[in-house]
């Protein structure tokens, strides 16, 4: 055998190996090499994790990563700018200052400024997610505002400042539906604001199911994107599949719209920032929010 020849063979493929698993991770649909891998779910998640930190962002410990699921359908779902669960104007209760709407000209959000004054005011120790969400729910339901179906999705810190934020979520099928949500920001004194733009899941397309890319890819594709932009050590707080896609302009009132929502991967920084990753192609399907 020609030895040499043979050695410049498996140096050449080498390299090209090297190169395929190098644009994975860093070209612009990368899949994390762990997914093609021999090596245990569990190497495969300390891989991943390094390659994030080797792009200055964390995953921590403590964050789940899903499992790629089955192939997915696409998702129809609808607003109304004026919800049925919300109380007519004139209705409110009286002495309660905040509790008529005002409708934002950009996001279409109905905005309530209750100020935690009458019924809105409590004393909340707000690292005590429990008495929060007790709260929140008790002013939401005397209120009328909390729509059937809503989900806790999740109380985070409002960074910079001394409240938090408790988000109910649309679900359908086991996955949450981003499109849609109630966000109540909460300080000690009681409910600040309620910001809602709820849709209502209306079945799914008859478009086929397609495969879903996995979690792992869209946490480089985000870690890249945040390399790029120069935005320093980012840390992960959670990553959660479920249906997204932009909202159509609303320019009618008390019109129906409706639009078909694709699985997105939501990857939440510690910032409070949020990314949509779509989980067909890869594509964003928002910046952060």
């Amino acid at each position: 055998m020609d030895w040499p020849k043979a050695r410049a063979i498996l140096l050449a493929a080498f390299t090209v190996v090297n190169l395929i698993l190098a644009y994975s991770i860093w070209g612009p649909s990368g899949v994390f090499p762990g997914d093609v891998s021999e090596a245990s779910p569990a190497q495969q998640l300390d891989k991943l994790r390094a390659t994030l930190l080797d792009l200055q962002v964390t995953l921590p410990s403590t964050v789940a990563v899903p499992k790629t699921p089955a192939p997915m359908p696409f998702l129809k779902v609808e607003y109304r700018p004026t919800p049925d669960y919300v109380r007519l104007p004139g209705e409110f209760f009286q002495g309660t200052p905040g509790l008529k709407p005002e409708v934002d000209k950009e996001s279409k959000e109905l905005i309530y400024r209750p100020g935690a004054t009458g019924m809105a005011a409590r004393e909340i120790k707000l690292d005590n997610h429990r008495q929060v969400q007790e709260a929140v729910e008790e002013f939401m339901r005397n209120a009328v505002l909390m729509p059937q179906g809503a989900t806790l999705s999740g109380i985070t810190v409002l960074p910079g400042t001394d409240r938090v934020v408790v988000e109910y979520l649309p679900t359908f099928g086991g996955f949450s539906v981003f499109s849609g949500y109630v966000r109540v920001e909460v300080s000690a004194r009681g409910i600040e604001t309620v910001r809602q733009f709820w849709v209502e899941p209306r079945g799914y397309t008859e478009a086929p199911p397609k495969a879903v890319r996995p979690a792992g890819e869209a946490l480089l594709r985000l870690a890249g994107r945040l390399q790029a932009a120069k935005r320093g050590h980012q840390t992960i707080r959670e990553i959660r599949l479920g249906y997204y896609a932009r909202p159509l302009v609303l320019t009618q009132a008390d019109v129906v719209n409706g639009w078909d929502t694709v699985p997105v991967w939501r990857i939440s920084l510690d910032t409070a920032e949020v990314y949509y990753i779509n989980a067909f192609n890869g594509e964003w399907e928002s910046e952060a929010n």
